[in-house]
């Protein structure tokens, strides 16, 4: 029982300041994968961009997929969808109805990646991950609008009885920990994310050290100082680079996961999180993958660093003061308002049923980890090499809906050598030639045409469709339309394109000590009229 107890206490225990900490962290990924979603709306969540309802619905690019985004075909129904989904955020963030608001926040959050789950990318996964596991917890038992309605609810109850009663001593904040399978299961998530991608790196690219070169060379991703580092850092460098990333990665779920020297290993996994993931954001525009890792950090700080920001806080005076206590007004104010609008109470029986809830929370999260294990076991193949592992198709349906996908092997085995893009050579009704996708997908580069330049300027979304189309036929339908309203977008009747056709064009990425790329090819996968006349 000692053993249990201690097992409990470091695995399955997190502080209501951690969780609340974490609650604000998530809440603000999702409003910023929001806010980058929003701003290409009409391109992705509308019948008048790449990705139309109809086309998924018929030819769906995966199968059991949740999303009531499907309801929405123009861009004012997308809208209005997500202004619900921002609703939900928001209340997560404040922890206003927190258990409701969770709920309400996963659900829209599988419908915004399942309506695109086609360019859905690692950090998608990992921002649901979060929320699901999360799901399961209080979150809003501290730092929270529940929070502070539930201590003025307690205190009109003390104000009713006799002024000697104890009970109308003033609560202290609740600071129990927080006990649950979901604490066991988000921290087991984050260790397994660094394990099986630093098993898979296994490749060539890998050992010698050139896999951080190699990966500064993909136009689609690397940010304006990428390009800079490239020219001026050394292969040593490199090498330097690429092993403290291998190495990071391999320390960290011993970091995670460790049963002795918690607070200090905790303190450890934190830092090095910030590190390895803000070097990634200053070199690679990896979507919402860098904010949804560092957002899993808040739930690592133990409740002694709690105790102790808290004194040294108490301790010294802060200029900001006057400004928290303007929001501090403002909170309540919040509060106030939303203490007119609640409804009374819960009927007698609702308790009893709250009472349950806690048994039916750890069956469900259970059953979660039993679908995570599942897929788990089939997607990495540092397993498969070992297990086969037949998956049956109910599983797979459920890991599909909750989008628990598990297969973690991010530039592995190797970095590619290589790099690819996609151009449109358009011919207009005036006889120009233009690159409809690439005016889009590229705004910042130089017209790509039959060449890659060093940058390209896309985002996460651009560059796993552009990577994925051409071995999608069931799409062609829906770009080639989207090629078609191109003189919708710029405004100009004389844009109308009568005659296009696209490429995949490729090549080598030029090895340590060189510049120029080598082994430039192209090919054509699809055209417009089919058969020209």
């Amino acid at each position: 029982m000692r053993l249990l107890r201690a097992l409990t206490r470091v695995y399955a225990s997190i502080d209501p300041r951690s969780l609340a900490a974490g609650r604000i962290a998530l809440a603000l990924v999702l409003l910023f994968d929001l806010a980058k979603r929003a701003a290409e709306l009409t391109i992705w969540y509308s019948n008048e961009g790449l990705l139309p309802n109809h086309t998924l619905l018929w030819r769906p690019t995966h199968r059991w997929v949740f999303s009531f985004f499907y309801m929405a075909s123009y861009p004012g129904e997308a809208a209005l969808a997500m202004a619900v989904c921002a609703l939900a955020y928001l209340a997560l963030l404040v922890g206003y109805r927190t258990r409701l608001a969770h709920v309400a926040s996963f659900l829209c959050m599988l419908s915004l990646h399942g309506r695109v789950l086609f360019v859905q990318n690692g950090g998608d996964v990992v921002l649901g991950e979060l929320c699901l596991w999360t799901m399961f917890l209080p979150t809003g038992r501290r730092w929270s609008m529940d929070a502070t309605l539930a201590a003025w609810r307690a205190r009109d109850e003390s104000e009713a009885l006799p002024a000697d009663d104890p009970a109308r001593a003033p609560a202290a904040p609740d600071t129990r920990p927080v006990v649950s399978l979901a604490v066991l299961a988000m921290l087991v998530q984050l260790a397994v994310i660094y394990i099986f991608n630093a098993i898979h790196k296994g490749g060539p690219t890998w050992r010698q050290g050139s896999a951080v070169y190699y990966v500064l060379h993909q136009a689609r991703i690397v940010t304006r100082l990428a390009v800079w580092a490239r020219q001026h850092m050394t292969f040593a460098h490199f090498r330097v680079l690429t092993w403290s990333a291998l190495v990071v990665e391999s320390t960290l779920p011993v970091l995670v996961l460790s049963p002795v020297l918690t607070r200090w290993t905790r303190r450890g996994a934190i830092l090095l999180v910030w590190a390895l993931h803000i070097g990634f954001a200053v070199f690679l525009n990896l979507g919402v993958f860098v904010p949804a890792m560092l957002a899993f950090t808040p739930n690592l700080v133990p409740a002694q660093d709690w105790d102790a920001l808290a004194r040294w806080w108490g301790r010294r005076p802060s200029r900001a003061r006057p400004l928290l206590a303007a929001l501090g007004r403002l909170w309540l104010r919040t509060a106030a308002l939303l203490r007119r609008l609640e409804r009374p109470g819960p009927p007698a029986s609702v308790p009893a049923l709250r009472r349950r809830l806690p048994v039916v929370r750890e069956v469900l999260v259970a059953a979660c980890i039993v679908v995570a294990t599942n897929q788990l076991l089939v997607e990495n193949a540092a397993i498969r090499q070992v297990v086969r592992f037949r998956q049956p198709e109910p599983m797979l349906a459920a890991m599909t809906y909750l989008q628990l996908f598990q297969g973690w092997s991010m530039f592995a085995p190797d970095a590619p050598s290589g790099d690819m893009n996609i151009y449109v050579d358009a011919v207009t009704a005036d006889g120009r030639h233009v690159d409809p996708f690439n005016a889009v997908a590229s705004p910042g580069a130089p017209a790509p045409g039959p060449h890659i330049p060093e940058r390209l300027d896309q985002n996460s979304f651009f560059c796993d469709y552009l990577s994925r189309l051409p071995g999608h036929g069931e799409l062609y339908g829906a770009f080639t339309e989207w090629v078609l309203r191109h003189p919708e977008r710029t405004h100009h009747p004389q844009d109308r394109i009568v005659a296009f056709e696209a490429f995949v064009v490729e090549h080598d990425n030029p090895p340590p000590g060189q510049q120029q790329p080598r082994n430039v090819r192209t090919r054509s996968f699809l055209r417009y009229p089919e058969h020209p006349p």
